[in-house]
């Protein structure tokens, strides 16, 4: 699984991957932030090469990085792109984003982020999914994958009515106290 750290058969966990840490964080910051200059720089601030680079930015992002790492992907995707396009605004127009005007142009920012915000979370969500899915779908068809899931070999004491039958199970054992079989005793 790209991202998790399974377990091995000796129950250690392989070495980190070379750079995953840092291929995800700037997946997550880069690819928005890039966006969004790219945009600033076409006149065409908040749209689609901003989209398109917060969008794979987050997607990267949550299909590289580990298990626990998943939801900080998630929930750090709406602060990124917003900080993304806010700080690519106020630089490409700092003369003009001062006082009150600032005020008024920070609202403007949220709402062309927005959009691109909702979309990010999806798709991130929508990997998180999809890798839990496969996740799951590997542990049942791999038994040695998760050594806990591994059925018990202790027989069930209890016998219970057939499924197409209609009596009732047969009652569990009691036990009454020391036997009197010769046997069974020990003393």
């Amino acid at each position: 699984m790209v991202g998790q750290h399974a377990r091995g058969a000796g129950g250690a966990a392989p070495p980190p991957r070379p750079g995953g840490t840092a291929v995800v964080l700037l997946a997550a910051t880069g690819l928005p932030l890039a966006g969004a200059v790219a945009g600033e720089l076409t006149g065409n601030g908040g749209g689609p090469l901003f989209a398109l680079g917060a969008v794979l930015g987050t997607g990267v992002a949550a299909a590289r990085c580990t298990r626990p790492g998943r939801w900080w992907v998630v929930i750090a995707a709406p602060p990124v792109v917003l900080a993304a396009r806010a700080g690519t605004a106020w630089a490409a127009g700092a003369d003009a984003a001062q006082g009150k005007a600032l005020a008024s142009s920070a609202v403007r920012w949220v709402v062309d982020a927005f959009p691109v915000m909702a979309v990010a979370v999806i798709v991130a969500l929508s990997v998180v999914a999809g890798r839990a899915a496969l996740a799951a779908r590997s542990a049942r068809t791999d038994p040695t994958a998760n050594p806990i899931a591994k059925p018990s070999r202790i027989p069930n004491p209890r016998r219970t009515a057939d499924p197409g039958s209609d009596r009732p199970p047969a009652p569990a054992a009691v036990n009454a106290g020391p036997t009197t079989d010769r046997r069974r005793r020990h003393g």
